[in-house]
């Protein structure tokens, strides 16, 4: 799955003020996901080199470290992780339902909440 929104949707704060690496990067816009819990965005760091940004929703059953290396199709370099307060998306949906004009997602109950994230900053070898 593509992501099209930035951290800018999880982290309440500049990403460069959770990990200082990304100060002066710049956003390469290939963005995915590992899984539902796991979301990941590109930048190039001020200093040239490539590296993900992640935030990885540490719920019972995911291990985040686990996703975090599946990012990368060879060997996963971890540069740095932390904890970080974030938002968290969880959509609830039915199986059948009639979709209202302007339901983005007919018959899901959307819920945002707030909950502690492992980000991390990772290279792909």
């Amino acid at each position: 799955m593509n992501v099209r929104q930035g951290p800018e949707t999880v982290f309440d704060r500049p990403v460069e003020q959770i990990l200082p690496e990304l100060a002066g990067a710049t956003a390469t816009r290939e963005n995915g996901r590992v899984g539902n819990e796991l979301v990941f965005w590109s930048y190039r760091l001020a200093d040239g080199r490539n590296a993900y940004l992640f935030a990885c929703a540490p719920l019972e059953g995911v291990d985040c470290d686990t996703r975090a290396q599946a990012i990368c199709p060879s060997r996963t370099q971890v540069i740095e992780r932390v904890g970080a307060q974030g938002l968290v998306r969880h959509l609830r949906c039915s199986s059948m339902a009639v979709p209202k004009a302007g339901d983005l997602h007919p018959g899901c109950l959307d819920n945002i909440k707030g909950q502690d994230l492992v980000a991390g900053l990772v290279q792909c070898q």
